[in-house]
């Protein structure tokens, strides 16, 4: 079986480079290895690409010309967070998701903010539910933040004041969708624009994975690489049952 390949299946990323998260400071882990005009490269300031800074270039672990423009548009492979019980539920607290494509993008996006403004900009709308009822407590909007120019683009969103104690965070809509508003964009290194950053990542008509059209969120469905399934079946202590972000909890 090859080592590496050239077409939108996960296994044609290197397969000497370790699917694991906790590899990214040593040997590399795959989630930071990314198409390029160059071929198979390792994302700059990681602790495997030999150099701490992030605007370097990226190293060719696999030379193949053309690469990204034969894989054709950036495709999402998946997604991840920090589990956390402590997510504070006055106004301050932060919460962050990491997407992971195959190639890198370039995002055209407003500034973050800590209101629920979107305007002409990237966003994905989350809301937290309560503990009791599982029923939605007040949502919140998951804007772009940083990443753009790598393979990696973070979200972050505000959880809102009306969450309560042991609350769960969840979709707003069903789909844990990703959208662009007004001016705002996603394009990959030929610029592609990238289908799935203005599509449904779950459901029945996702625009994710690496076929453009696999969920990346599911109770069997692991977050980058990782182990744990992204969702998780949560019953409410009095009625009520969802799929709520796994290991993350309001305060």
């Amino acid at each position: 079986m090859a080592l590496w390949g050239k077409s939108t299946s996960a296994e044609s990323r290197p397969k000497f480079v370790v699917d694991d998260s906790n590899a990214a400071g040593g040997p590399g882990a795959r989630e930071n290895v990314h198409a390029t005009t160059r071929g198979w490269e390792m994302a700059a300031g990681t602790g495997a690409s030999g150099n701490d800074n992030a605007s370097a270039q990226g190293e060719v672990l696999v030379a193949l010309g053309g690469l990204s423009a034969t894989l054709g548009a950036a495709n999402l492979l998946s997604v991840d967070w920090a589990a956390t019980t402590t997510l504070a539920h006055d106004g301050t607290g932060r919460f962050d998701m990491v997407y992971t494509f195959d190639e890198a993008v370039t995002v055209t996006s407003a500034a973050w903010s800590a209101d629920q403004v979107i305007s002409n900009k990237v966003y994905v709308g989350l809301q937290v539910v309560g503990p009791t009822d599982m029923a939605n407590d007040g949502a919140f909007q998951m804007q772009y933040l940083s990443g753009s120019g790598t393979n990696t683009l973070t979200f972050r969103g505000v959880v809102p004041s009306a969450g309560v104690s042991d609350g769960y965070i969840t979709d707003l809509n069903g789909t844990y969708a990703m959208a662009t508003d007004g001016s705002s964009a996603v394009v990959d290194g030929n610029g592609t624009t990238v289908t799935a950053a203005d599509g449904d990542h779950d459901g029945s008509t996702p625009v994710s994975g690496v076929d453009g059209s696999t969920e990346i969120f599911g109770t069997a469905i692991n977050k980058t690489g990782s182990s744990i399934a992204t969702l998780t079946t949560q019953a409410g202590s009095g009625s009520g049952s969802t799929t709520i972000l796994t290991g993350v909890q309001l305060a």
